[in-house]
């Protein structure tokens, strides 16, 4: 296994669940595919780090999307987790950053929507939920958002530096008859004392041990995080076919190819009129054949 894992883990005798990611070799290969003002990259490797840990919680195939929207400093901020743990972000924002290349995190944070999607691999339904964004840091809106889309009392703690990223989630199991109370206010109560640089520095399993003496934490086995784009030649051909054949065809006979580069890890592809040609007649093959069956 490599130097980046999620790690979940629960308290033995009480309705409380968590989880810890450590991101290394996969941020540093997702961080370098462009060059961001710091607090852009800040803030897309927090969301990272916290999209994996919501994604312990998926019992679906597919995918989660954490999303940054209507944001006056950023154009689109959006990081995806498969339920295999391959993960991708990427960021676009304002002309004013590119001029500047100065924006701060809590610049980020100020307006706009945090948009969390569950892309459903098994009836290709997307469940969506919004929480806006006030100015508080991300971890905090992100326990506002589950507190509100779960009911369930949920603390995160993300710990970011350029090289190295750790996330902490510790979440509630439903106690209908709050058995309880006391004990899991003690619990979040602890939670609250963690900070990032104990994240950044310490042994993890160690540290949540010390933590929380006085409970059993059972660790479940470490699963391995990965940079993994998922784009294609394919993918690409099926996004220049939902243009339409006469958007694409004008692009060809104004510049003579189209040049599409992955916004998610720079690779580029390159269409011609023949390559052209051949992605539009495949559709009418496909369109034919769909009409021979029906008849």
């Amino acid at each position: 296994m490599g130097n980046s894992f999620i790690q979940r883990f629960m308290f033995d005798k009480l309705p409380i669940r968590g989880a810890f990611i450590i991101l290394e070799d996969a941020w540093q290969t997702i961080s370098k595919q462009k060059e961001y003002p710091d607090g852009v990259q800040q803030l897309i490797g927090e969301l990272l780090v916290a999209n994996v840990l919501m994604t312990t919680n998926l019992k679906i195939k597919g995918k989660v999307i954490a999303q940054i929207q209507d944001n006056p400093k950023l154009d689109l901020l959006v990081c995806e987790c498969k339920r295999e743990f391959k993960i991708r972000a990427t960021a676009k924002y304002s002309e004013s950053v590119h001029q500047d290349n100065q924006v701060s995190y809590t610049d980020c944070l100020q307006a706009g929507r945090l948009v969390i999607s569950i892309d459903s691999n098994m009836d290709g339904k997307i469940y969506q939920s919004i929480v806006a964004l006030t100015g508080l840091t991300l971890a905090d809106t992100l326990d506002e958002y589950m507190l509100q889309s779960e009911q369930l009392k949920t603390k995160f703690v993300l710990a970011y530096s350029k090289n190295k990223i750790v996330g902490f989630m510790l979440q509630q199991l439903p106690d209908m008859e709050q058995k309880f109370f006391e004990e899991l206010d003690r619990v979040f109560t602890l939670a609250e004392t963690l900070t990032q640089s104990e994240l950044l520095r310490d042994d993890i399993p160690l540290l949540l041990h010390s933590l929380f003496n006085e409970d059993d934490v059972v660790l479940f086995e470490p699963h391995s995080v990965s940079f993994l784009c998922g784009c294609g030649r394919g993918s690409v051909a099926n996004m220049l076919r939902s243009l339409g054949k006469f958007e694409v065809e004008s692009i060809i006979t104004e510049i003579g190819k189209i040049v599409v580069t992955c916004d998610y890890c720079n690779s580029i592809y390159t269409f011609d009129a023949f390559d052209v040609h051949n992605i539009f007649s495949s559709l009418d093959l496909d369109i034919e054949s769909i009409s021979n069956e029906v008849h």
